[in-house]
């Protein structure tokens, strides 16, 4: 009897071994498959210039496109598949085995009484951003529609004071639906003062329905809440309805009570009479770029709804004057011995590319496509997130701008991601394989978004770096105090957390240091977490809710003059038309003081006011001309700039200036900090900004995430290394526990040693 179960204890583990040994197998013969797919995708998709490939919906022939090849048997029917899938969309690309001399059939020769035209694609940086950007792409001789520039996102909102709601729950519900991939949202922000509370916008959760939809935010206002701020939301293409909105509050019998709101059914005849353009604060106030209507078809209720869409124009002017040669092809080698050769450039007769060749087997075969019925899954589909991956990663592969700062192997890379693509089994999967794809490319801008990820709150705590140990710097639980120490959170060590969430994040060391202590212990919204503290010589255990409650640290106004004369600016809170009122006594203070630590209102108007001569606020920002795939000096000949001039202006701040900064100064931040560095306006005081600067770049996938990146090339003034590297102040200052424990601003005492020249 032992010797049996001991025979079919080794058969179970041999056939187990089998099967480990079956599926790594098949993986490998997977991520083959779906890498030749993948690196012929994007070369076509953005630089073979054909007709037919530039009017083809690329998010479903993705999707299409990996089921169809990701089982292919063997290297044959690898090439059979790719054949298939490409010839409709660009004949004139041949795919061969790597070792045959590769071959183009060169198109009919076209004369001179043909007035033939040589058709190529332009990309002023990626120009197929899902929001309307600097970024543009076209072909050559070719119009094309694009969205209108303006802002990034159409939102709409109203207030009501808040402090009749403080500590009860509030609700903003309305009926959505949408057309084209929008994503339907509302938002409601809580003011806390100076400092926001909850805050929900559906990024996770948006309407994504053709018939209306019921949507609801749900949330609890912060005992000290001032201001309650909500409204619509879209920034997608495609077209969002709105209707029948309510805000309501819950009573103490748990009944929801409505709140009055101006035009909740958009009746009237204008929408922005009642609803305010922006989301209530002066960054943005406006929705240039996109049309917001009133629609009289198919309202959920009375006569009509408010429709969101972006506005477009039409590019008609060539973007530059690169481009590739007449008859130039790029080589792709696909791995598993194939090789593809694909066309730069086709000529063009009577409006129509040569290579539409068999027109009619052509449409024929694109037409059966378009109306086969789509593959449908229950839950979360691993082959869609594969298409999400293949996406992205030639998106980064041909547009990321960093790759003379930044090594990266982009071909390990996409094995990398593949493999991970086809191990997912859930969004939230998705949403980290994706994350870690574009930690490959580091990039403070970079981050992704998907519908349906789970949301997460944080507890009632924020931590931050200090002398090498996780501590608590504000807190709105009394169990936990500011300046203690943690040691662990659910069993695991604070330094594990901040590991773990860091692997997450792309970017600089400094920038992901910083979001993963804004990110520390977060978890299921109201879920409860169990975390250890140190306290001097005692530790402590405390159990807390995740609500993403913190108490205000600011203290001081936006703009606060202190005893013996000297200013306080905080630059992301006082915008321009307070700063040009303040100006005077400015001037003449014997020290002023600039926050610059967050991102500031629009308002480097005020660097005008310590320089003697002009300077270029966009000085060192390159936008590439591309015009090849991949990242050589040949695929982008030139790079572009732009002058945005700052004069001198009256009066002249004359007292002794400095600025402080670090790790959460990202972007538009590091634009006036670089300037106050290169032309040594002030002193500069905190620690490194987070080094990533310039446009960012968005990219939908087929599924609906959304994926941001840097889109142009930013250096120092000197042309020396900006990206990663930020930009180092001239008074390093840390922070030290016994200062976080006493409640002091360690970087503001001493900037104003130094303005007041101690």
């Amino acid at each position: 009897m032992r010797k049996r179960l001991l025979l079919l204890c080794l058969v179970g583990l041999a056939c187990r071994h089998a099967a480990r040994e079956h599926e790594a197998v098949a993986n490998h013969s997977r991520v083959a498959n779906l890498r030749a797919f993948a690196k012929l995708y994007g070369v076509v998709r953005w630089f073979y210039p054909g007709d037919t490939a530039a009017t083809v919906d690329w998010d479903r022939f993705a999707i299409d496109g990996v089921r169809a090849i990701v089982d292919s048997p063997d290297a044959a029917g690898r090439r059979a598949v790719l054949a298939e899938i490409w010839h409709p969309v660009a004949p004139a690309v041949e795919i061969t085995a790597a070792a045959d001399p590769p071959r183009v059939a060169p198109s009919a020769p076209l004369t001179a009484g043909d007035h033939p035209e040589i058709v190529a694609w332009q990309h002023r940086g990626f120009g197929d951003s899902t929001f309307a950007t600097v970024y543009a792409s076209k072909r050559l001789h070719h119009e094309r529609v694009v969205p209108a520039p303006g802002v990034p996102f159409a939102a709409l909102w109203q207030a009501v004071d808040a402090t009749p709601f403080r500590g009860r729950r509030v609700r903003l519900t309305g009926k959505l639906r949408t057309s084209g991939r929008a994503l339907g949202q509302l938002w409601i922000r809580v003011e806390r003062g100076n400092s926001t509370g909850f805050f929900d916008n559906m990024d996770a959760r948006p309407v994504v329905s053709q018939a209306w939809q019921r949507a609801e935010v749900v949330g609890t206002v912060d005992a000290d809440a001032t201001r309650l701020i909500f409204g619509s939301l879209m920034s997608s293409g495609g077209t969002v309805w709105y209707d029948d909105l309510e805000l309501a509050v819950e009573a103490p019998d748990g009944a929801w009570m409505p709140v009055v709101i101006r035009d909740p059914g958009f009746e009237l005849a204008n929408p922005l009479a009642s609803w305010s353009p922006g989301i209530g604060n002066p960054r943005f106030t406006s929705v240039e770029g996109w049309n917001v209507t009133l629609d009289h078809e198919n309202p959920a209720s009375g006569r009509t709804s408010l429709r969101v869409e972006a506005g477009t124009k039409v590019l008609t002017e060539e973007l530059f004057s690169e481009s590739p040669t007449a008859g130039e092809v790029t080589d792709i080698e696909l791995g598993g011995g194939l090789r593809a050769r694909v066309p730069l450039t086709l000529q063009s007769k009577a409006g129509r590319t040569v290579d539409e060749v068999q027109a009619e087997v052509q449409d024929k075969t694109l037409a059966a496509r378009a109306h086969r019925t789509p593959h449908l899954t229950v839950g979360y589909d691993a082959l869609a997130g594969v298409a999400d991956v293949i996406v992205l990663w030639n998106v980064l592969e041909h547009f990321w701008p960093y790759w003379q700062d930044v090594s990266v192997d982009w071909s390990s890379e996409l094995d990398a991601v593949l493999r991970d693509a086809l191990d997912d089994r859930s969004i939230d999967d998705h949403v980290a394989t994706l994350q870690r794809l574009l930690v490959a490319a580091p990039d403070g801008h970079a981050r992704v978004t998907c519908p349906g990820e789970t949301s997460r709150s944080t507890p009632p705590f924020s931590v931050d770096l200090v002398e090498g140990q996780v501590v608590v710097t504000t807190s709105a639980d009394s169990a936990i105090m500011r300046g203690d120490v943690v040691v662990a959170v659910d069993g695991e060590s604070a330094a594990g957390w901040i590991s773990a969430t860091r692997a997450l994040i792309s970017g600089s060391l400094q920038w992901r240091a910083e979001k993963a202590r804004d990110q520390f212990a977060a978890g299921p919204p109201g879920s409860w977490v169990n975390v250890r503290i140190r306290r001097g010589n005692t530790h402590l255990d405390v159990k807390v809710e995740r609500n993403d409650k913190s108490t205000d640290p600011i203290a001081r106004a936006a703009i606060e003059r202190l005893e013996d004369g000297v200013y306080y600016v905080d630059l992301s809170r006082a915008p321009t038309a307070d700063l040009d009122q303040w100006m005077s006594r400015l001037a003449s203070a014997p020290g002023v003081v600039f926050d610059v630590r967050d991102r500031p209102l629009s308002n480097h108007k005020v660097l005008s006011h310590l320089v003697d001569k002009a300077i270029d606020f966009s000085e060192a920002m390159y936008i590439p001309h591309i015009i090849r795939p991949g990242h050589t000096p040949a695929s982008i000949p030139s790079w572009e700039t732009e002058a945005q001039i700052l004069p001198p202006l009256q009066p002249r701040i004359a007292g002794r200036v400095a600025f402080l900064t670090g790790p959460r100064a990202i972007s538009y931040a590091e634009s006036v900090i670089s300037l106050v560095a290169h032309h040594r306006l002030a002193a500069i005081v905190g620690s490194s900004t987070a080094g990533a600067n310039g446009n960012v770049a968005e990219v939908t996938t087929p599924t609906n995430c959304r994926a941001r990146f840097t889109g142009l090339r930013v250096t120092k003034q000197d042309g020396s290394r900006f990206h990663l590297v930020g930009i180092q102040p001239t008074i390093p200052v840390t922070r030290t526990i016994a200062g976080v424990r006493a409640g002091r601003d360690e970087v503001l005492e001493r900037a104003l040693a130094y303005v007041r020249n101690r």
